[in-house]
């Protein structure tokens, strides 16, 4: 089964697109900010869907070399961490990024000290959570392969897209590092979510690697036609 991304509908309310995706699919990742913030549990439990719950890329830093901002960005995961116990959801978070690229090495050890504290955090409220590779521009981290050291005990939920632009995706693909990967279609280094098949990505290496790895797949493009799209030509890869 293919899961949704709640972008394709990311201007409506949370329960407008919890109510409109259920054509497409039984399994939908809750961008997890803005009129997509989870108001409560009663309100997705009012739904017959799976759920996975991703957190906001700017407002938590767990690389910040800045003690309280990294101890308020764990802070958060964890309080997030109560509600998706409740409805047996994965949280995925993002791994921060660096105000100035002379921080990149402090900015490592806070990631890895982050990791520690919600691996713990994770097992004592039962959820499991994963971490997702960034783009192309400097300042972020965990954007390679080799930067998988700085997390090794936290899964990872491969976004094709921001491997692809940073040159990377046929050795992620390789590694088979991840069982969650995020679907959608770019050309060149452009980050644009495009809808399968509009730009440049090559799907059927891509369903080769899902398969063998046996990863979950979830859509992640910016329209409900995009998506709507995507679904279908995705299944002309044999995916969902």
């Amino acid at each position: 089964m293919l899961w949704i991304s709640t972008r394709c509908l990311k201007d409506s309310p949370l329960e407008v697109t919890l109510e409109n995706l259920g054509s497409l699919t039984r399994g939908v990742e809750i961008i997890d900010g803005g009129v997509h913030r989870i108001p409560s549990v009663s309100l997705l439990e009012s739904f017959p869907y799976r759920y996975s719950i991703r957190l906001p890329q700017l407002d938590i830093n767990l690389s910040s070399i800045l003690e309280p901002v990294r101890q308020a960005s764990v802070a958060v995961v964890i309080e997030r961490f109560t509600l998706a116990a409740e409805v047996n959801a994965d949280v995925i978070v993002n791994p921060g990024y660096l105000t100035s690229l002379s921080e990149f090495a402090q900015a490592r050890k806070q990631l890895s000290r982050s990791s520690r504290d919600l691996i713990q955090a994770a097992d004592e409220y039962g959820v499991r959570f994963l971490i997702r590779n960034t783009g192309r521009w400097a300042n972020y981290l965990l954007r390679t392969p080799e930067d998988l050291g700085m997390v090794s005990q936290v899964p990872l939920a491969l976004d094709i897209g921001h491997a692809h632009v940073n040159g990377c995706l046929p050795q992620f693909l390789h590694d088979g590092a991840s069982r969650y990967m995020y679907l959608y279609d770019c050309k060149g280094i452009s980050e644009e979510h495009q809808e399968i098949g509009k730009g440049s990505i090559n799907f059927s290496t891509i369903a080769t690697a899902m398969y063998a790895h046996g990863a979950q797949g979830v859509v992640d493009v910016p329209t409900y036609r995009g998506a709507y799209n995507s679904v279908r030509a995705l299944r002309e890869f044999g995916i969902g």
